[in-house]
C-alpha cells in the first residue's frame, strides 16, 4: 500500500509528511518539561530540513523520482528529535543540510566559487551552534578533491568562509552582549557515558541508527546499489558525510546528521527489490517504529 501510494512524487506527499512531523514534533516541544513553547520553532524547522532533503535528494538524483526517502527521512527525523539529538544539533543539521545542497550541486561545474563559499558558510554556522559539525569541513575538501582539485584557489575558499562567519559571530556579541563565538570552542565536549552506565532507550535508538547509518555510509562508498560512475562522486560525498555522522554519533551521541544517508540508501533498495513484502516492510518499519517510540517518549 505504500509503495504504492509513494511510487511517484506528488505535492500530497509533502503535505502528509508535513502534518505529521509538524503535529508529533510539535506535541512534544509544548509538552516536554526542558522545551515548552518557547522552542515552538523546532516544528517548521523540521519540516524545512524533510523539504530541503527531499529537493536535494530528487535534484541531484540519488533516488528516482518518488518519495520513500522523503516517507522515511520524515519518519527518523522524528525519531532523532525524540531521542537523539539537541537542539543545538537540531539547528546546525538544516545548515548541514543546506550545505550538502551546494556540495552535491558542484557536479555541474558551475560556479564552484560561489558552491563552495556557500557550503563552507553554511558548514560554519552550523559549527557556532554544534561546535563538532565543524568536522564536517572535512566533506567540502573531499568535494574539492573530486571536483576542482588543480585549481588552488578553491582550497582557500573554505577559510574565507569560515572567516566571514567568525568575524559576523565576533561583532554580533560584543554588540548585543552574547558569547558564541567562545561557546563554539568550548562546545567540544565528548560524551561516552553509553559504554559505562546502564543503557538507556535514548541510546539504544540512537546505536540502531548510529549502526544503519555507518554500515550504508560504507557500503555507499563502495558503489551499492548499483552506482554508476558518473554518479559516484556525489554517492562518495553522501559516504563521507554518513562517516562524519558516525564520528558525531560515538563523540556525542548524536545520530541526527545520519538520517540523509540511512533514508537515500533504503529508498534505493527499496527501488531495485523487487519483492513487494520487502518493500512494505521497509516502508512501514519506520513508521510504527516512529509511533511506538513516540508514545514510549511520553
Amino acid at each position: 500500500m505504500l509503495t504504492s501510494f509513494f511510487k511517484t512524487s506528488k505535492p500530497l506527499h509533502f503535505i502528509i509528511t508535513f502534518l505529521m512531523v509538524g503535529f508529533l514534533l510539535g506535541y512534544f516541544v509544548v509538552h516536554d518539561p526542558y522545551l515548552g513553547w518557547r522552542l515552538i520553532w523546532i516544528p517548521f524547522v523540521a519540516v524545512g530540513s524533510i523539504a530541503l532533503f527531499q529537493l536535494t535528494t530528487l535534484k541531484n538524483n540519488l533516488t528516482q523520482n518518488n518519495s520513500y526517502s522523503l516517507w522515511i527521512h520524515s519518519c527518523l527525523l522524528v525519531i532523532g528529535a525524540l531521542y537523539s539529538t539537541s537542539v543545538e544539533a537540531f539547528t546546525a543539521y538544516l545548515f548541514f543540510l543546506l550545505a550538502l545542497r551546494r556540495l552535491l550541486s558542484m557536479r555541474t561545474g558551475r560556479g564552484l566559487v560561489k558552491k563552495i563559499f556557500d557550503a563552507s558558510f553554511w558548514i560554519a554556522l552550523a559549527a557556532i551552534c554544534y561546535s563538532w559539525s565543524s568536522l564536517l569541513f572535512l566533506i567540502i575538501f573531499i568535494s574539492i578533491i573530486l571536483y576542482a582539485f588543480n585549481n588552488m584557489k578553491y582550497w582557500t575558499v573554505p577559510f574565507i568562509a569560515a572567516s566571514c562567519v567568525a568575524l559576523l559571530t565576533f561583532t554580533y556579541d560584543q554588540f548585543i552582549g552574547t558569547d558564541y563565538l567562545l561557546q563554539m570552542f568550548e562546545r567540544f565536549d565528548y560524551n561516552f557515558d553509553y559504554l559505562t552506565n546502564k543503557w538507556s532507550l535514548s541510546t539504544i535508538v540512537s546505536l540502531i541508527l548510529g549502526g544503519a547509518g555507518f554500515l550504508f555510509s560504507m557500503a555507499i562508498l563502495l558503489g551499492f546499489p548499483n552506482i554508476s560512475l558518473s554518479a559516484r562522486s556525489r554517492f562518495s560525498i553522501l559516504g563521507f558525510a554518513g562517516v562524519c555522522g558516525s564520528v558525531f554519533l560515538v563523540i556525542d551521541s548524536i545520530a541526527l546528521f545520519l538520517l540523509p544517508v540511512i533514508a537515500i540508501f533504503i529508498a534505493r533498495f527499496i527501488q531495485e527489490t523487487e519483492d513487494k513484502v520487502i518493500k512494505e516492510t521497509l516502508l512501514w518499519v519506520p513508521f510504527i517504529g516512529m509511533l511506538i517510540l513516540f508514545f514510549l517518549r511520553f
